[in-house]
């Protein structure tokens, strides 16, 4: 599948950018491309982030299984949230 026709799949939410920062770097050092949708909104007004509902850190579709991986084996989420982020697929 063309890579730029494939949906987006949010993995985690977070209420600041920096609490992504970790995580984002994390995946992009094992060559899986992430998006932040909403930091910089939220970094340059902080009060927004409940609003739009955090900051929401995201790979593409093909990509959920292998990151849903190394944050497990990164001690980054459990094993309840990697399947409460497969269910939002």
């Amino acid at each position: 599948m063309d890579k730029s026709k494939e949906k987006l799949v949010t993995l985690l939410t977070f209420t600041y950018p920096s609490e992504m920062y970790v995580l984002r770097s994390r995946l992009e050092s094992e060559g899986i491309a992430c998006l932040a949708q909403d930091e910089l909104t939220i970094q340059v007004n902080p009060l927004y982030s409940n609003a739009l509902g955090g900051v929401k850190l995201q790979v593409l579709e093909s990509d959920v299984e292998r990151a849903l991986e190394i944050l497990r084996e990164g001690g980054y989420m459990d094993e309840n949230q990697a399947n409460s982020s497969k269910e939002k697929e």
